[in-house]
């Protein structure tokens, strides 16, 4: 869990410079969720609920995620092939974190299409979800949001991915979830405006964090392949290599063929 410390922490810092995205993107769900009307106590209950849903969105798609990584781990391994959920997850994410750059700088790009089943299922619920009592609405929508067409969100899936490891996965869509939570938060009080200031910023920044943490996720894998390499090397923690350790007795006993063989040619 330690070793897997730095990763969090870097998702927590990505997470948090690219929030401003998803008070865009979620903004109008927040404020259906908690109610235009309701006062401040109510909306603030209401907005734990929304956001308690997108915890357990988050968190379940990267347990999924997790999931998907290792299976695709065992596959590999058995044709010889190490770590390959990362070294997919890693190229995945820089290309996602270079294309959002170039899309920050002005560069036209083909606009990606979100699968249509997830549009009908967000759909769906959305309409069950306006029948149902404030608390039980809020919860819903919250965990709606992982239907959302967003690509911020899909970079964090595939990092989850990457990490082969359906716990781990877990932490990171939470660890994602908590960087997001202060903006969404504070969508109702002045967001919106600081959005407008710094969103461009911001968005740039977070791409570069996010093609970061492809780069990071690449030495990871590879940090892992050459450990194993050293494993199988028999090195020590130092570098050094060390020769196999032979039985001495055994070889004591065993005799020298090279003098059984004087002692016949007498």
């Amino acid at each position: 869990m330690e070793g897997d410390l730095p990763l969090l922490g870097a998702v927590l810092v990505t997470s948090l410079v690219g929030s401003l995205h998803c008070a865009g993107m979620c903004g109008a769900f927040v404020a259906i969720a908690t109610g235009v009307g309701s006062g401040a106590r109510e909306r603030a209950r209401l907005q734990s609920l929304y956001h308690g849903g997108r915890l357990a969105g988050y968190a379940s798609l990267g347990v999924a995620c997790g999931a998907l990584g290792k299976a695709l781990d065992l596959g590999a391994n058995s044709l010889g092939m190490t770590r390959a959920a990362a070294w997919l997850a890693a190229g995945t994410i820089v290309a996602v974190g270079l294309l959002a750059a170039l899309k920050e700088l002005g560069v036209r790009l083909p606009r990606s299409r979100t699968p249509r089943w997830a549009q009908r299922l967000f759909e769906r619920g959305a309409r069950a979800a306006q029948g149902m009592s404030p608390s039980r609405r809020a919860g819903v929508i919250g965990l709606l949001t992982v239907l959302l067409p967003c690509g911020w969100l899909y970079a964090f899936a595939i990092l989850a991915a990457g990490t082969a490891s359906p716990a781990l996965g877990g932490l990171v869509m939470a660890t994602f979830w908590v960087g997001t939570v202060p903006v969404l938060a504070l969508v109702g009080l002045g967001a919106g405006a600081v959005r407008r200031r710094l969103g461009p910023k911001a968005r740039l920044a977070a791409a570069c964090l996010v093609m970061g943490l492809g780069a990071a996720t690449l030495l990871r894998a590879a940090g892992a392949d050459l450990s194993g390499v050293r494993a199988a090397m028999g090195a020590e923690a130092d570098g050094t290599v060390t020769a196999p350790v032979t039985d001495v007795a055994a070889t004591k006993d065993a005799g020298c063929p090279l003098c059984e063989t004087s002692k016949e040619a007498r």
